[in-house]
């Protein structure tokens, strides 16, 4: 396998998004090279080692993709509410069936449809009708909602992205997809309609039910695909080369599902995005913003795996967003008009069992540099305790740009805090001492989510939290007192969740270089699951990759950053936990830019930077929150990661020492 990355990274050279698998590196379907890495890209062909412009169905079939993916993107249901199609922590497939406001045989579904949804809900089945009719609008839609009690939530198609992602044929048609992206089902609900205009009284078989049950059952689909029997959807237009772009149609939705969620009152946004006159008004701004990929905020690759709350735009919603404000930014009909948001308000999870405040005020000034403060919060836990999810309130959300909670059951942070006169101690790059894990972090637009049922972190009785929070200067005077909501773990939860660390000490990043390489391994010595993933570097840092190599030679890419930038880090949770086996070797490699040419590089001239805390030092750490299925794997665990962590430490001591 030593042979697969090295081809991976010549493939990142050329500008190619590509991944292992196996003994190979796969390129996916329909990628463009340059005249300059023609070359490089032939050689790698030559070799064997990569596999390039394959079908749509090999891509689905080695990449664990299928072309579904594209629809589980962030969507405003019929009543302004903002859905995430497979993101619920307990999903395991989501139905999208397309109907029609006048379709006589669609309507005629819509009861049963009604009973499946209601019967599959509470099995990790997720329900969503798709209204996608170019002569319909949105207020028609609502309607036809309304009088046919349609009682799962219903998206409207008005841009086409659905169709274009799932290319369904009829109404009714539904299309089942794995939370992954991979298309299960696609066609009839039932053999009820034989041809247009003959149906049965009663159907013999059940297809969409057939295949939610083998979903169910963790069973494959006997028959993945149908004929649809009912009303052809008639192709819509291609508005980007049409210039049919409207506010109320296709920029509302877009603007509501993924910017709406900071660009309102009391929250991060620099300004509002609820009214076409916002919208309207920084419309140039927000057209360089996107396709630049500065907003939305999101970082991992689209090729690795699929995270909650991934905040991305699909190429047809930027080629919307551009032919909209070259058109001139049409207004269009109000009946197409998405409902107003619903604003969230209080804590997002209900009332936390706990709630935690920052003790003192701390101001901000009204211009600067950005300030990372650390707060020491006491838990004042009476008895250990499992935690199921960290929520954070910030107090001034316009100033607050991001926090971490670091948990500190030995109270380092409290001597830290006594000797900073300032609320809180100052730092850069983490809480100036080891801290017993990562409980959460928190971004504008990120939602608290609980550990899967039956889990939960580990908080020992009188232990501390040490909220790290990144503060930047609005342009006045602020003042922030922000909270911590912490919610118990059921107490019949026994799977306990710790955090397991990736990284390297001995960092030697010379002066000069551009891209310099450096790595770190780690191999699980029980079977591991992992729930999410938080990498770290400082202002050097430019790309990170992880990948998990299984004692089979098979490879799943865990994350890959191509753009690294130290204000944006996160913590990104898996959408679906990755299982390894023992014996997993988890890679990573880390590049840097030493250069002059980085115009982050905190040193001028550039000199050799080493391992610290420092913001003119530099890190490599990938942590990750994770489980065992057993207490004795999980003790094996942490004792094996002490010991690789105190090896690391003795390491770098040896190295500083030289």
């Amino acid at each position: 396998m030593s042979t697969v990355l090295p081809a991976l990274d010549a493939c990142g050279d050329t500008g190619l998004d590509a991944t292992p698998y196996g003994d190979r590196v796969v390129i996916p379907h329909a990628q463009t090279l340059s005249r300059s890495s023609f070359t490089t890209f032939k050689t790698l062909l030559a070799t064997g080692l990569i596999s390039a412009c394959l079908t749509n169905a090999d891509n689905q079939r080695l990449l664990g993709q299928g072309v579904g993916a594209k629809a589980l993107t962030n969507a405003v249901d019929l009543d302004g509410k903002l859905r995430r199609p497979g993101e619920a922590g307990d999903t395991k497939c989501i139905v999208f069936s397309f109907l029609s406001t006048e379709c006589p045989i669609s309507n005629s579904y819509l009861p049963l449809l009604n009973e499946l949804s209601s019967r599959y809900r509470r099995q990790g089945i997720e329900f969503y009708g798709v209204i996608s009719d170019p002569a319909v609008t949105r207020r028609e839609a609502i309607e036809h909602s309304e009088a046919y009690k349609v009682s799962f939530p219903v998206l409207f198609d008005g841009s086409g992205k659905l169709r274009l992602a799932l290319s369904p044929t009829h109404t009714p048609q539904a299309i089942v997809v794995s939370d992954s992206g991979k298309m299960l089902y696609s066609g009839a609900i039932d053999d009820r309609y034989v041809k247009l205009g003959k149906k049965k009284d009663v159907a013999n078989r059940d297809f969409l039910q057939l295949a939610l049950q083998s979903v169910v059952d963790d069973q494959p689909i006997a028959l993945p695909k149908t004929t649809p029997i009912g009303c052809p959807l008639e192709d819509p237009p291609n508005k980007t080369q049409s210039g049919s772009v409207t506010y109320t149609r296709d920029i509302a939705p877009i603007i509501q599902a993924n910017c709406v969620c900071c660009h309102r009152p009391n929250q991060s946004g620099p300004f509002e995005l609820l009214t076409y006159e916002d919208v309207s008004g920084h419309a140039r701004q927000i057209i360089e913003v996107t396709q630049s990929g500065f907003m939305p905020p999101w970082k991992p690759s689209t090729v690795y795996p699929r995270f909650q709350d991934e905040q991305r735009l699909t190429k047809h919603e930027l080629d919307l967003l551009s032919t909209w404000v070259e058109m001139g930014k049409p207004q269009g009909d109000p009946a197409d008009l998405p409902a107003s948001p619903a604003v969230e308000t209080g804590w997002r999870l209900g009332e936390p069992d706990k709630v935690l405040e920052m003790s003192e005020v701390f101001p901000i000034p009204a211009s600067g540099p950005d300030i990372r403060q650390y707060f020491v919060i006491p838990t004042r836990l009476t008895e250990n305790r499992l935690i199921s999810a960290v929520d954070f309130q910030p107090g001034t959300p316009q100033a607050v740009h991001h926090a971490s909670f670091f948990l500190d059951g030995r109270r380092v942070g409290r001597h830290l805090d006594e000797a900073d006169p300032s609320p809180g101690y100052s730092g850069f790059g983490g809480p100036q001492f080891e801290s017993q894990g990562t409980l959460s972090s928190w971004f504008p637009g990120m939602a608290a989510r609980p550990l899967p049922d039956g889990m939960g972190r580990w908080i020992p009785r009188g232990a501390d939290i040490v909220a790290e929070i990144h503060y930047v200067c609005t342009g006045k005077p602020e003042r922030d007192r922000s909270k911590i909501g912490i919610y118990y773990a059921k107490r019949s939860a026994r799977q306990v969740v710790v955090e397991l660390q990736v990284g390297e000490k001995r960092l030697e990043i010379l002066a000069g270089e551009k891209r310099h390489l450096e790595t770190a391994d780690y191999t699980l010595p029980v079977d591991t699951t992992l729930l999410d993933i938080v990498p770290h570097m400082h202002v050097l840092g430019r790309e990170i990759k992880v990948l998990a190599t299984q004692p089979d030679g098979a490879v799943k890419p865990l994350l890959w950053i191509k753009d690294w930038d130290f204000n944006w880090q996160g913590q990104y949770a898996y959408a679906e936990p990755v299982e390894l086996p023992k014996g997993t070797k988890i890679s990573v490699q880390a590049w840097y830019d030493n250069s002059s040419d980085n115009p982050l590089n905190p040193n001028s001239p550039p000199r050799t930077v080493y391992w610290g805390s420092d913001s003119t030092d530099e890190m490599l750490i990938c942590n990750f929150q994770c489980t065992c299925k057993t207490m004795q794997e999980l003790k094996e665990l942490q004792q094996h990661q002490r010991r690789y962590i105190a090896r690391n430490n003795q390491t770098a001591k040896e190295t500083a020492a030289k």
